[in-house]
């Protein structure tokens, strides 16, 4: 059971916050990343947003804003220095942070993650979540379910559905369970549109992507069982 008092706690005890998430971020990693700036920044939280890795353009309309900053080790020198709280969100292992790293084993302020995946490394002050929850996104709507910390509105809403939604592989992972639904149907009813949100997680691709998915389709073949497709792609093509 977590205690999500503590977290309140530390938000309402510090100023600065630093939220960061893995590398090659999805929809989950990106969606409680930036659920939770919003809750910071509703509370008057000086936050920052920085990755490692750009935004996939897919997922670029969950920050119309611009808000995640791209690690820059010259622009970002002094942000290890000036937040109070680092927090890394779906992901517990800190060389997943690759670039930032080093500051995050360095950081002198409160360490915090937030995350539901197996093993964490014992590098956090506070760890929030457990394997039982299907996201990260989860673990956000139910702290702020809990501790009524923020009020949620469209724009937690749609960082949370985008979140859920992919990492339950559209409700069809072992983890979809009816409090999952009940969680979406209050999320569609702060005014998400999940037509609108599917499409642009998964149906819209650059040029580039369909055609070397159809070069990659015109190699496929079955092996000697049949019951095997290989799909071959040289790596010129992939650079």
């Amino acid at each position: 059971m977590n205690d999500f008092s503590k977290l309140k706690k530390i938000i309402e005890e510090n100023r600065s916050f630093l939220l960061s998430t893995h590398v090659n971020p999805d929809a989950d990693a990106l969606g409680s990343e930036l659920a939770f700036y919003f809750i910071l920044k509703k509370l008057g939280k000086k936050v920052k947003v920085v990755n490692h890795s750009s935004t996939p353009y897919n997922l670029e309309f969950l920050d119309e804003e611009k808000i995640i900053e791209k690690f820059d080790e010259a622009a970002h020198e002094k942000i290890f220095d000036e937040a109070e709280v680092f927090v890394l969100l779906d992901l517990n292992q800190a060389n997943r942070i690759v670039k930032l790293e080093k500051g995050f084993r360095s950081f002198k302020g409160i360490k915090v993650c937030i995350d539901h995946h197996q093993d964490p490394e014992n590098v956090f002050d506070n760890y929030f979540g457990s394997t039982d929850y299907s996201a990260t996104s989860e673990i956000i709507y139910e702290f702020i379910e809990q501790t009524k910390i923020v009020e949620i509105d469209y724009a937690i809403a749609l960082q949370l559905y985008a979140g859920i939604m992919t990492d339950t592989g559209s409700f069809r992972f072992d983890r979809t369970n009816p409090r999952i639904h009940r969680i979406m149907a209050e999320l569609l009813e702060k005014g998400v549109n999940p037509t609108i949100v599917y499409d642009k997680i998964y149906d819209q691709f650059k040029f580039a992507r369909a055609k070397l998915l159809g070069e990659a389709l015109s190699t496929i073949e079955l092996d000697s069982t049949k019951q095997i497709a290989i799909m071959s792609i040289k790596l010129e093509t992939l650079t």
